[in-house]
């Protein structure tokens, strides 16, 4: 038998919520983190501070059953693929009882094409099976192909490279460190500042969303670099940050750069993955949520996987 695990405050547990899904707290990451590290997924859904990061725009709240890392969104209706070890029907069973509790049928989010024989298995007939629109497909990446960027269809990108090179001589690179947190916050409010008129409420979601991320950095084991200028001040130019999936992906979760120089993007890019990420096999740039020109920025760096995603959805045969 699967029992759940209340891992929250006991007077935050939810009336009529048997398995005591709560809002994710930093203090989660020590039962969440090893399930999910030891699935060895792909997908961005799947790192803990990423579900931290993001857990108040999309109502998403977490418990622990058995060896199971579960996930709901109270949002959209909709349950995440469980994670874990053991017995997949008997916590299929709870979250079908939980989606009947919350009003709806069970919908899971976050399958992939590996997972569809496994829930087919657990449940004979009963899940019928939607591919997601490609802009919830993540983009994956080899380490060794971001690193080096070599050959013809990389031409390009190296072009990039060296042009940053030559608008500005003397930068440096460093990776993130306790004592630069600050100043990483400082500058994705700036550059936010300067870019919001876009997207003013999708600009002020990721704030939160990073701010979260940061105050967590050391916490949850996240990597990240900057880039900085030379001279006086040696001003941050660009900082990417992310964390680690499995023991094989990385997953990159934010990248930004001020339009001072051209190549900035193409330079902490390469810089990261050639510098900090070479004990990764993949590097996962998550998805392009529909942006045309973030489709063609991703589908330009060549991946390695498009990794496509399904909806199960029950229905009782």
């Amino acid at each position: 038998m699967i029992a759940s695990q209340n891992t929250s405050d006991p007077a935050l547990a939810c009336k009529g919520n048997p398995l005591d899904f709560h809002q994710p707290t930093a203090q989660d990451y020590v039962w969440a983190q090893p399930i999910l590290h030891a699935a060895a997924r792909m997908g961005c859904e799947f790192c803990f501070g990423n579900i931290y990061a993001w857990c108040l725009k999309y109502g998403t709240e977490i418990t622990q059953a058995g060896e199971f890392f579960i996930s709901r969104s109270r949002n959209q209706t909709v349950h995440c693929m469980p994670i874990g070890q053991g017995d997949l029907r008997e916590v299929l069973a709870l979250l079908q009882a939980d989606a009947a509790r919350c009003g709806h049928s069970l919908t899971l989010y976050g399958v992939t094409a590996e997972d569809i024989p496994r829930l087919e298995a657990a449940a004979p007939g009963q899940f019928r099976f939607e591919q997601c629109a490609p802009d919830d497909f993540d983009y994956i990446y080899r380490q060794t192909d971001l690193a080096e960027l070599a050959g013809k269809k990389y031409h390009q990108k190296r072009n990039h490279v060296a042009r940053f090179m030559r608008e500005c001589p003397g930068w440096h690179y460093e990776e993130i460190t306790s004592t630069m947190l600050d100043e990483v916050l400082a500058m994705e409010q700036a550059w936010a500042a300067q870019n919001r008129v876009r997207s003013p409420e999708g600009f002020d979601e990721e704030l939160i969303a990073f701010e979260r991320s940061i105050s967590q950095f050391e916490a949850f084991g996240m990597r990240g670099a900057v880039l900085r200028e030379s001279g006086a001040g040696s001003r941050i130019i660009a900082f990417t940050m992310g964390e680690p999936i499995s023991a094989s992906t990385f997953c990159t979760h934010y990248e930004k750069a001020y339009a001072d120089y051209t190549g900035t993007y193409q330079m902490i890019n390469r810089a990261f993955a050639q510098h900090s990420l070479d004990d990764f096999e993949f590097i996962n740039r998550e998805e392009d949520l529909g942006h045309e020109g973030l489709r063609k920025a991703k589908m330009s760096y060549h991946p390695a996987i498009l990794l496509e995603k399904y909806k199960a959805i029950f229905h009782d045969s």
